[in-house]
């Protein structure tokens, strides 16, 4: 059997990178996908690298889909779109907000046609708000969410990610936990329902944790070059041979572990430092203490030494190093296909895998090639498994999950997210804490009440149940809950719930329709399957710092948590891709996921688009080379532009802010794509980003951005959070809501991106502790 939604057909209306890259997702796990092109085809196809003038890009975005071409302002396009759309399960679609109702194919036009449709809309920026109607990229979305104003060096200015797409891909991610939440929400209430998600709401969910300190103060979250604001150590080290090395600190434990390995009793004994509070208080001490006993020897050493006593710990690996790495291979998280007419090339495998409904990439299409077939044979003749329905029933107005019990056996980041967004979903969600609790709880400051604004945060929504699986009662106690459990999530690793009676195995023979989802740092197979991991050594690990910064110099990590949080997103899609097979059949089964394949699989597209492209172009490949990009200067605050395509509409745009001086000049005398923006190839718009600042300082950011709108290009400002959540369109997105604290008072938080039907956003609740 192969994929959770074998027989599920999805008609895949989506362009660019963000809707492709998340119906892939469901095309891996089985659904039949067709991707509907215009004539002149998706415009990523023609981003550089490229391979036979076809982007890598659209390769991974379009593995395992059929590819068709469709006129849908033609009367002949009009009608085999809507024989296709007669019998599909999904339509998705990422256009312009109100685009796709001029082509006649919005929600009231596709539910007539089929009452039974899961309508996946997936603007930028939503379907309301004073910048609904504009186009959105991931640069954009990097902006205006706030992620490069938390990402730079200490106490510098934000930077942008130069490797572009990784806000596009963890959106991605909440395009298929939508779709999917719109499919169980089908299976349970029997007919079709609408569902949303914009990009710049889940740009901004993704970084919950930090904007979990910025609600709790106020303040705006700063740049902390390699390190972060919540745990210390965790941060990059120079050693003896001047590599850098990652240590990452994020629990009391691992810290009295750190001393060991480096045989300091002197750290372990003194007080100041004995807590993460501790820790954080009297960072710039510690950290230079530190930094003077990796000086000491060479980087390699300290990989051994710290691994010996589980620290996390990794050098910093470059794109050339990663495929490379016995653990990357070990796990297959690079997989080679051969693609049409391009041949064998490299991709990021699927970060999860099921144990009885296997996922697997295949081969995408050459553009429109399924064409005759799909138009003469519709979709063919798929397998169908659905043997009745196995899901919970009742009402879903406090989510699609309503009815459904999930166990979180998790600490920290990852597996409480997940936790947190199934709650947000309905689902009722129990947390086991170990006698000492959550690490998590000690992150920061802030604090909220007596946790860290991080912990208070991701673990609203949830009922606490203190235990401790050592003793025979406790886990008999873990047991008897899990027997009725629909959902059991644990990072605590498989061969330690094996000597608990707690494995997947042992729980199965209880259970044999439990969803049993384990998260592991690196993954469950080679020499690091049992070390412990923290975002910054799986960021060093999987090359995605080598876009940030100056090579030599300090590494500058993500600010926001990308690798936590995105392998959340990548639990969820298993879960609820896994609980969709249930309700179908009846069948539970295990799921797996490790931070370091979420990683590896975001930055998938780097590892084809470096093998023998036709030039080396395009920001896969450049991105390593051109210096740090901060925005365009404004009066007021920077702007991200994208590239203008028409060189008239590009002159009205010169002249309107009295620079049309300038547009005679030689250096302007070429396609306006590598003049302004992000995606100009070679240097010119880096040299000229001087140029256009002298004259863009004369206009507020907001004027600048209205007068690009006019004139056929897009933007966005460059936010802080404080920024961001004073603008009109983040009130738009509808996200915040506030939890009331009883002697805390009220205290703001993010609520999940998504809107399914008319289930109303979810009441967030606070935590019931069990200490």
């Amino acid at each position: 059997m192969s994929g959770p939604l074998q027989g599920l057909k999805i008609f895949d209306m989506t362009h660019a990178a963000l809707g492709p890259w998340g119906i892939m997702l469901l095309a891996a796990m089985g659904a039949n996908v067709i991707k509907v092109e215009i004539p002149q085809g998706d415009g990523i196809r023609r981003m550089k690298p490229r391979y036979r003038d076809l982007a890598a890009v659209y390769m991974h975005c379009n593995l395992g889909k059929k590819g068709i071409y469709l006129d849908l302002k033609s009367k002949e396009g009009k009608k085999a779109a809507r024989e296709l759309l007669k019998d599909a399960d999904v339509f998705a679609e990422n256009l312009k907000f109100g685009a796709v109702d001029r082509l006649e194919f919005g929600y009231r036009d596709a539910i007539k046609l089929n009452p039974n449709l899961v309508y996946g809309n997936f603007p930028g920026w939503g379907s309301s708000g004073p910048l609904s109607h504009r186009g959105s990229t991931d640069p954009m979305a990097q902006a205006f969410s706030g992620a490069v104003s938390i990402t730079g060096e200490r106490g510098g200015r934000g930077e942008f990610n130069r490797w572009y797409g990784l806000h596009d891909f963890s959106a991605s991610s909440f395009v298929a936990v939508s779709i999917l939440l719109g499919l169980l929400y089908r299976e349970r209430v029997g007919c079709g329902v609408r569902v949303e998600n914009a990009q710049m709401a889940s740009s901004v969910a993704i970084q919950t944790t930090r904007i979990a300190e910025f609600l709790a103060t106020g303040k705006n979250v700063p740049c902390m070059g390699s390190a972060t604001t919540t745990t210390v150590p965790h941060r990059a080290f120079q050693c003896l041979d001047k590599r850098w090395l990652a240590v990452g600190v994020i629990s009391d434990r691992q810290w009295k572990s750190l001393c060991k390995a480096i045989v300091s009793r002197q750290l372990q004994s003194d007080m100041r430092f004995a807590t993460n509070y501790g820790r954080v208080k009297h960072r710039d001490e510690l950290e230079n203490r530190l930094q003077e006993v990796f000086a000491a020897k060479p980087a390699r050493w300290w990989v051994i030494q710290l691994r010996k006593f589980k620290v996390p710990v990794s050098l910093f690996y470059d794109y050339e190093a990663v495929p490379e790495l016995e653990q990357v291979k070990a796990n297959r998280y690079i997989v080679k296909l051969k693609y049409p007419k391009v041949g064998t090339l490299p991709f990021g495998n699927i970060p999860f895998q099921y144990s009885k409904t296997p996922v697997a990439l295949k081969p995408g299409p050459w553009p429109g090639q399924d064409t005759e077939r799909v138009l003469k044979d519709g979709w063919g003749h798929g397998p169908t498994l659905s043997k009745g329905y196995f899901g919970p029933s009742g009402s879903t107005e406090k989510g699609v999950l309503n009815g459904i019990t999930v166990v979180d056996m998790t600490q920290g980041l990852t597996g409480p997210y997940s936790s947190l967004l199934l709650a947000d979903a309905g689902a009722k969600v129990i947390k086991i804490e170990p006698p000492d609790g959550d690490y998590g709880r000690h992150f920061g400051p802030p604090f909220v009440g007596e946790v860290s604004a991080v912990f208070f945060h991701l673990n609203r929504n949830k009922k606490g149940v203190r235990l401790d699986t050592r003793k025979e009662a406790d886990r008999q106690y873990m047991l008897k809950i899990l027997k009725d459990t629909d959902v059991f999530i644990e990072d605590e690793g498989q061969s330690r719930m094996k000597r608990l009676g707690l494995s997947y195995k042992d729980i199965e023979k209880i259970n044999p329709g439990l969803i049993y989802c384990s998260i592991s740092p690196y993954g469950t197979k080679g020499p690091l399957r049992n070390d412990p991991a923290s975002e910054l050594t799986v960021q060093a690990m999987s090359d995605f710092l080598g876009h940030l910064g100056v090579a030599g110099e300090e590494p500058i990590r993500l600010g926001p948590d990308m690798a936590s949080l995105g392998t959340s997103l990548y639990a969820i899609i298993g879960i609820l891709g896994g609980l969709y097979h249930k309700w179908r059949t009846g069948e539970g089964q295990q799921i797996t996921v490790s931070l370091l394949a979420t990683m590896i699989h975001q930055r998938g597209i780097n590892w084809a688009s470096i093998i023998d492209p036709d030039e080396w172009a395009g920001f896969y490949c450049e991105g390593y080379t051109k210096p740090q990009s901060y925005g365009y200067k404004t009066a007021d605050q920077p702007v991200s532009i994208a590239s203008m395509h028409d060189l008239g509409e590009f002159h009205e745009f010169m002249k309107a802010l009295n620079m049309e001086h300038l547009v005679n000049k030689p250096i302007f005398q070429c396609n306006p794509n590598d003049l302004l923006g992000w995606m100009g190839a070679g240097d010119t718009h880096i040299q000229l980003q001087s140029v256009f600042e002298e004259g863009f300082q004369k206009w507020s950011s907001s004027e600048l951005l209205d007068i690009l709108d006019k004139f056929g290009g897009f933007g966005a400002p460059v936010n802080t959070y404080q920024e961001l959540f004073r603008h009109p369109q983040m009130g738009a997105l509808d996200m915040v809501r506030e939890i009331n604290g009883r002697s805390l008072g009220k205290v703001k938080c993010v609520v999940a991106p998504w809107n399914i039907g008319e289930i109303p956003k979810p009441k967030p609740l606070r935590y019931i502790s069990p200490f």
